[in-house]
């Protein structure tokens, strides 16, 4: 308890600073509070055991924590194992609902989470404590409508979506049974928050990342416009050579600062990225199967209350089409950011591309080499172990390959249905 005592007068003589109150800008503090909610979830999920040490300012491994990291991932698996080995035993596994079974691949995700997230704890410690996020975000001024955007997309994906099915499984279970309580609506929804909690992780560095580079571009506009004006002809006649030299040396600087920024925002990402790839891909691969399986769900009783005339529950068809629709929306949602990111990094070798260098000092021509360089180097892209790459294209492969997944399903079940007629 007074250790608990000490680190609470710790946190507030901390934001009590008037050095860290006036410094830090709105960007940042709204950056600290998403990163508080990730990393407090993170440790009551049982995923995260380590802490921040305010005397050092850095995070580290807590013991007490891994204990408890160790108890959370034990009854969890415990409890879900046994409650599917029952269903399994009773033969209560419905493959006809989409929700159970997206509920049990999720655990089986969460579960491999652990494992795999406890595994690299020196590696994710190190990208924690080596990462000058707030400094990178304090020393770009960024707009309240970015800051606005960007975080009503995390609150899409960290919060709206999962309540959405949330509600809606609520809603569906108390209409047909309702005496059940709200406990066995969480046993279905814990391991869907387990399974897609280090997704949003990464879609909120992948946001970040998206507004740092479209900071770092709209300098690099600025840069641009001022050196083409500096070398026009009426510029070269009214400035002098001094002038125009001094200016070329400040902008010099401001460039190299933006590359550092540039290989500092996509370089980390792409590490974030290799810390979650097990997760991102396992999630795309259940959202894939869940996709399919909820329209298959949706064919298979229409056709059944078509041809065999059975009721038809629209109760049940509106609950699935929720738990259709949102994993969708999950897979949109990173497509779509995902692409905005690799076009702002390939914007940035475009407006190198539009820089006059003709009559340009020889170290700012320098530093837009050094720069455009990096640019062809870094060869930015977002493809979690080398399997599916995350951009645009992904909603049409999505769409494709569950397209040809239901057109093999759906013609299988119409020859066996007039079959045996």
């Amino acid at each position: 308890m007074q250790h608990l005592k000490a680190a609470t007068r710790r946190i507030r003589a901390s934001w009590r600073t008037p050095r860290l109150r006036s410094s830090w800008t709105l960007t940042s503090r709204v950056v600290m509070g998403c990163l508080i909610i990730a990393i407090v979830q993170n440790i009551v999920y049982g995923i995260f055991p380590c802490c921040f040490d305010f005397k050092h300012r850095k995070f580290v491994f807590c013991k007490t924590l891994a204990i408890y990291c160790f108890s959370v991932a034990t009854l969890i698996g415990a409890f879900y194992v046994t409650q599917i080995w029952v269903a399994y035993s009773e033969n209560k596994i419905d493959l006809r609902d989409p929700i159970q079974i997206y509920c049990y691949m999720n655990l089986c995700v969460a579960l491999l989470n652990y494992v795999t997230q406890w595994a690299i704890i020196p590696e994710i410690l190190s990208f924690q404590n080596s990462l000058p996020l707030f400094s990178t975000l304090d020393s770009f001024t960024i707009s309240l409508r970015s800051v606005g955007r960007a975080t009503s997309l995390a609150s899409l994906k960290m919060f709206v979506c999962p309540l959405l099915m949330h509600f809606t499984l609520i809603i569906y279970q108390r209409h047909r049974q309702p005496e059940l309580n709200w406990m066995s609506t969480g046993k279905l929804m814990l391991p869907i928050y387990l399974g897609n909690q280090l997704n949003n992780c990464f879609f909120g560095g992948i946001v970040i990342t998206k507004i740092v580079l479209v900071e770092i571009n709209r300098r690099l506009r600025e840069i641009r416009n001022e050196v083409n004006r500096l070398q026009t002809p009426l510029e070269l006649l009214l400035q002098k050579p001094y002038y125009r030299m001094q200016r070329f040396c400040y902008l010099a600087d401001r460039l190299d600062e933006l590359a550092s920024k540039y290989a500092l925002s996509t370089g980390r990402s792409m590490t974030y990225m290799l810390l979650t790839a097990f997760s991102l891909v396992s999630s795309m691969a259940i959202n894939l199967i869940i996709t399919t399986l909820g329209f298959y769900t949706q064919y298979q009783a229409f056709a059944d209350h078509i041809l065999l005339e059975e009721a038809y529950d629209i109760a049940r068809a509106l609950a699935h089409f929720v738990f259709l629709v949102v994993p969708f929306t999950e897979i949109c949602l990173v497509a779509r950011v995902s692409q905005q990111v690799l076009d702002e990094a390939k914007e940035t070798g475009n407006l190198l591309q539009r820089i006059n260098l003709e009559h340009a000092d020889v170290r700012f021509k320098q530093t837009v080499d050094a720069l455009w360089l990096e640019v062809i180097t870094i060869k930015y892209k977002l493809m979690p172990m080398g399997l599916l790459e995350l951009d645009g294209s992904l909603i049409n492969k999505i769409f494709s390959t569950v397209a040809g997944f239901l057109l093999f399903l759906i013609q299988n079940d119409l020859t066996q249905r007039f079959s045996l007629k």
